[in-house]
């Protein structure tokens, strides 16, 4: 049986690679999202120098990113997009929790 495959800009691409590499992303963002809480948290950072950490540590998940790509995102994904900007909402929501948790269990209790 052959494997589905869709044409985007001249290129091949394969559904259930696509669908791989975005729960891979997904994963990769979330896990992201954690230790920039758990850091901010545990170093007891206050105000925007927690909102800093995130955005720190996002960039330089994005920027590993495109550079164990080639930056050739197109290849993997279905725009630039989805690569360096998906789920950011999701991830902040995820990293303000565990920083509030975090922050509580070291520095206030």
């Amino acid at each position: 049986m052959e494997e589905p495959k869709v044409e985007l800009d001249d290129l091949e691409v394969n559904q259930e690679r696509l669908k791989q590499n975005t729960n891979q992303l997904k994963n990769l963002r979330v896990y992201g999202s954690l230790n920039a809480g758990i850091i901010a948290g545990t170093l007891g950072m206050d105000g925007w120098i927690g909102i800093v950490i995130y955005i720190a540590i996002f960039l330089i998940v994005s920027a590993c990113l495109a550079i164990k790509m080639n930056f050739k995102v197109k290849e993997y994904f279905r725009s630039s997009y989805d690569a360096y900007y998906s789920g950011i909402g999701t991830d902040l929501l995820l990293f303000l929790m565990i920083w509030v948790i975090f922050h509580n269990l070291v520095n206030i209790l």
